[in-house]
């Protein structure tokens, strides 16, 4: 990259940078709902203002909804309201352990593909039906795959935000197939090593809905990551995510 255009990047990287620490007053508390097999789901929700429209966070693998305490509260900035979800796929992410996971275990319930999508589907369905919106997915990991997935079955599904998808349920699910017809506003990133793997993952989508960003100032980071003070170059990405964001109104 040349430098002025580097320059140019950092200058409104630290202007976007101001705009999304300013934080808008969030009320957050704990919930839980039921999925559709009988567990319980516990998540974080994150009010800005009643009846705005949800985004809907998936954790990584082995992580749990605090993984979005910071992020969601950066989100709610757009004027979203949140819903951060413990899957129960999940373990301990910022000294907050994954409830959901925890009453799985208890129950030695199911951990496969359809059982973590019930999960999904519940919180989507409790976000809908808060704010009568349509829902943004965002997803990290495995579960970023699993966004990707149900952003196509679903009708209340708006748009979808992948960070560090991948093929992790392969050979008995192949998400590649799965999200061949997905027409809805679709964002994906990952750190710079991943990107290969993840443009694999998007080529047989219809590039007028894919948003694939790949970092210019590093490496980045793998899935949220990317978002926090572990990447020294996060601005970036929620750079790309405020356009993305922008072209949603």
């Amino acid at each position: 990259m040349q430098r002025h255009q580097r320059n140019r990047l950092l200058a409104t990287l630290l202007i976007f940078s101001i705009v999304l620490t300013s934080f808008n007053v969030v009320k957050m508390k704990t919930i839980t709902f039921t999925s559709a097999d009988g567990l319980e789901i516990t998540a974080d929700e994150y009010i800005i203002a009643e009846g705005n429209p949800y985004i809907v966070l998936f954790h990584e693998q082995e992580s749990s909804r605090g993984e979005f305490q910071i992020i969601a509260r950066r989100l709610s900035n757009m004027d979203y309201n949140c819903l951060a979800v413990d899957l129960r796929n999940g373990g301990t992410n910022s000294f907050i352990s994954n409830e959901t996971a925890k009453r799985c275990r208890e129950r030695r319930c199911a951990l496969g593909v359809n059982d973590i999508s019930l999960d999904m589907e519940a919180a989507i369905e409790y976000a809908y039906n808060k704010s009568n919106h349509p829902v943004i997915l965002f997803g990290s990991g495995a579960n970023g795959s699993l966004s990707l997935k149900i952003a196509n079955e679903s009708d209340i599904v708006k748009a979808v935000i992948a960070f560090s998808p991948g093929e992790y349920f392969f050979p008995n699910l192949s998400i590649q197939d799965t999200i061949t017809n997905l027409k809805k506003p679709i964002f994906i990133t990952s750190s710079l090593s991943e990107i290969p793997y993840v443009s694999q993952l998007a080529s047989g989508m219809d590039e007028q809905f894919v948003t694939l960003f790949e970092p210019q100032l590093g490496e980045g980071g793998r899935g949220t990551a990317s978002l926090t003070e572990e990447n020294e170059n996060n601005s970036e990405y929620w750079l790309a995510l405020l356009f993305f964001f922008k072209d949603l109104l």
